[in-house]
């Protein structure tokens, strides 16, 4: 008797043990370029967690719309994307790199999105500023962009501008940047349910690289920019975000649920091939969870 009510108990058991199934995983690419740029990290991540389910998002026609939609938009639409996809209801990974840092934090923050781990490669959360990054664009925008930067039409048609932290203007870029100062919290009444759904991550996990020729200035992937009417970084402990703990940055770090690490690539390079083995070691770790 004793024995078949184990056989029974090991019948009902083993059915949900083999159903359990590792979280998807959601990609977000950067500016200029499209969801077939995360290739090389949707193979190695499926490489190593069998039938796991990757997903790279693709906003519009992607590498055009990356840079002439604002972020508003593409938010919107990224959150469209994930919220018509029914195997992400329960839950996901999120990795975002360059751009796709701050579209992948603002959905969650606005979308409440069932985000387990946010990962960002190479992000911009404190914005960028400088020569390097605007390479990347058309040469009739960059003009625009350096010298209209917080008119509300380049606000409107060039989403680099909507993330351009000129320290020489940084109440301009408070009162007139549409995307970046808003999920930041850093106007006005705090959101709080901007700060409620970064608190829900289980993790959050920035990178940023000391070879990074784009990203001005590299350490914006940890939320350092540079200081009023300055060129000098601010540190990770001295930013607004930590001392008023805006988003809950200094929350989540009491909590022990920030982790941060820093490449050794260029910008180009981050998501791919001279970045393989720092992925493997520290990145990929964290899609490591089952549903």
């Amino acid at each position: 008797m004793v024995d078949n009510l184990l056989l029974v108990v090991l019948f009902i058991q083993i059915p949900f043990v083999f159903c359990l199934t590792y979280r998807p995983v959601v990609l977000m690419h950067g500016i200029t370029s499209t969801a077939s740029a995360m290739e090389d990290i949707a193979r190695w991540v499926r490489s190593l967690y069998p039938d796991i389910y990757v997903v790279s998002i693709e906003i519009g026609n992607g590498k055009v719309d990356s840079y002439l939609l604002p972020l508003d938009v593409q938010v919107e639409k990224f959150c469209e994307s994930i919220n018509s996809n029914p195997r992400l209801r329960e839950g996901f990974n999120l990795l975002g790199y360059s751009q796709g840092s701050i579209i992948a934090r603002g959905a969650v923050e606005r979308c409440s999105l069932p985000v387990y781990n946010l990962i960002t490669l190479s992000g911009i959360h404190q914005g960028v500023f400088g020569v390097p990054y605007l390479l990347q664009l058309p040469i009739e925008l960059r003009d625009l962009l350096t010298k209209y930067a917080y008119e509300t039409a380049i606000q409107n048609a060039i989403s680099p501008a909507n993330y351009w932290r000129d320290p020489e203007q940084l109440d301009r870029y408070y009162s007139n940047c549409h995307y970046l100062p808003d999920i930041n919290n850093e106007r006005g009444t705090p959101n709080g349910i901007y700060r409620e759904n970064i608190l829900k991550l289980n993790s959050f996990v920035m990178t940023y690289s000391d070879l990074d020729e784009v990203v001005m200035p590299r350490q914006s992937g940890l939320f350092m920019g540079y200081m009023k009417n300055s060129l000098e970084i601010e540190t990770w402990n001295n930013s607004r975000q930590f001392t008023e703990d805006l988003i809950g940055l200094r929350t989540l770090w009491e909590q022990g649920k920030i982790f941060t690490f820093v490449s050794h690539v260029k910008h180009q390079d981050v998501t791919h091939e001279p970045n393989k083995e720092f992925l493997f070691q520290n990145i990929f770790p964290f899609f490591n969870n089952t549903m």
